[in-house]
Formats: structure tokens, C-alpha cells, sequence
């Protein structure tokens, strides 16, 4: 989820762009909008926006004088004005692209949807980066949820569980969190001298299994199956003996 700010000082076009964020079927919270740098400087503060929509001719200023008054800057920025020749300054400040006014709202989803991508891969790339420090010489596995970012103790998690695209950590307290990303991922993550991927859509952790059928169903405490697959039965067996 990419968390927006939208910023123009003209109330008609930012009710515009906030209704048109709306009806876009992507992956994108509004956090706030405003028309002044000075609102804008304690709501980049306060919400934490990943994107920001940003008028140049502010009330206050303009805002290249907002984004000089920050004290760090932690998110991307689509620059919407009516005054083309800013074009330049905006990509020199680093900005993902550029608006012009009226904003056609193709253009405005293309850009929106090139932001989330690349919000994701970053977001991606850091867990990546987190979880291959933690391998080998941690027992926990870090998770992006829709606003957090979940620890999970290997001795804690029972098994993976994935559907569509998206896999579903099962814990041993009955929790379950649901991120999405394939269980391939993960698997890649789990350290295999403790879990096993019993199927293409399941990852046991062994100190959980309680026994194994010959019909081919494995049998986790608590009385839950998780199927085996044919090609992973040999495998198996040579872990659990």
C-alpha cells in the first residue's frame, strides 16, 4: 500500500485528483491533502506519505521552497502544475515525473502505477536485504504487512500456506498473517534444515509434524493435514527418519 499526500492550493483541482484517486484500482491510501507548505510540512511529519502529488505554485510559496525546508525526504515526487518551463527544476529535484494541467487522468494513473511499482521494489528489495542478514544467524523472518511490519520467530510459525499469489503464515497461537508474495519467495527465505515444502502451495516447519500417512497426507499437531506432493514424498520421508 503506497501512502499519498496530495498538495495544490487550488480546492477544485485537488477535490478532483482526490476523487479520481479513488476510483483507481490500485494499491493506494490517501494520508492527506493540503494547499499551503506550511500544512504540508506537518503532514509529510504526521502521515508518513510514500508519493507526493505537488502543486508548484503554492499558497505560501512554491513547492521547491517546501521540499527545501524539509529536513529529510522519504518519498517520491509527481510534480502537477500549469507552468511547463518548471519542468526541468522538477526533474533536477529528483521528482518521478511531471504533470501539466489540466491532468489527464491516463496519464495520471500511468504515473501513479509506475510510482507503486517502484515503492514496491524498494519495499522488496529492503526486506531481501533484512532477511538475508538474518539467515543463518537468527531464528526470526521479517513480514511487510499493509501497515506494519510483522517479526515472526521460526518456533512460532507452524506453516505456509499460499493461494493466488499470496501465502498465508499459520503460528502456533492460532494467528495468521497474509502478505502479497508467492510462497517461492519464502522459500528461499526458510532456513531447510527446519522447514520443508511439502507441495507448491505449502511450507511445514518439521518440529511441527506429528506423523505421515502412507496414503501420502502429512499430519501436523493439532490434527492438520497438509498434502504431500508425489515428487516430494521421498524427500520427506528422508527428513522425518
Amino acid at each position: 500500500m503506497i501512502r499519498t499526500l496530495v498538495i495544490d492550493d487550488e480546492p477544485l483541482i485537488r477535490k478532483g485528483i482526490l476523487s479520481y484517486l479513488e476510483e483507481l484500482d490500485v494499491d493506494l491510501v490517501v494520508v492527506g491533502d493540503c494547499g499551503t507548505i506550511k500544512e504540508a510540512l506537518i503532514l509529510v511529519k504526521n502521515c508518513k506519505p510514500d508519493l507526493v502529488l505537488l502543486d508548484i505554485n503554492l499558497t505560501d510559496g512554491t513547492g521547491f521552497d517546501f521540499l527545501n525546508r524539509l529536513e529529510e525526504r522519504n518519498f517520491n515526487i509527481i510534480f502537477i502544475t500549469a507552468y511547463e518551463e518548471f519542468a526541468l527544476k522538477a526533474i533536477k529535484q529528483g521528482a518521478l515525473d511531471y504533470l501539466l494541467k489540466p491532468v489527464d487522468h491516463e496519464e495520471l494513473e500511468t504515473v501513479i502505477k509506475k510510482a507503486i511499482s517502484i515503492h514496491e521494489s524498494r519495499l522488496s528489495e529492503r526486506l531481501k536485504v533484512v532477511n538475508s542478514r538474518l539467515e543463518g544467524t537468527s531464528n526470526k523472518i521479517v513480514l511487510r504487512l499493509y501497515d506494519s511490519f510483522q517479526i515472526i520467530r521460526f518456533d512460532e510459525l507452524v506453516y505456509c500456506q499460499s493461494d493466488s499469489g499470496y501465502t498465508t503464515f499459520h503460528l502456533l497461537d492460532k494467528r495468521k498473517f497474509t502478505v502479497s508474495k508467492s510462497i517461492k519467495e519464502y522459500a528461499k527465505l526458510l532456513p531447510e534444515k527446519r522447514f520443508f515444502r511439502t507441495h507448491q502451495s505449502y511450507i511445514v516447519n518439521l518440529e511441527f509434524v506429528d506423523r505421515y500417512e502412507k496414503g501420502g497426507a502429512l499430519f501436523l499437531k493439532d490434527e492438520i493435514s497438509i498434502p504431500v506432493a508425489i515428487r516430494k514424498k521421498d524427500a520427506l520421508l528422508k527428513r522425518l527418519l
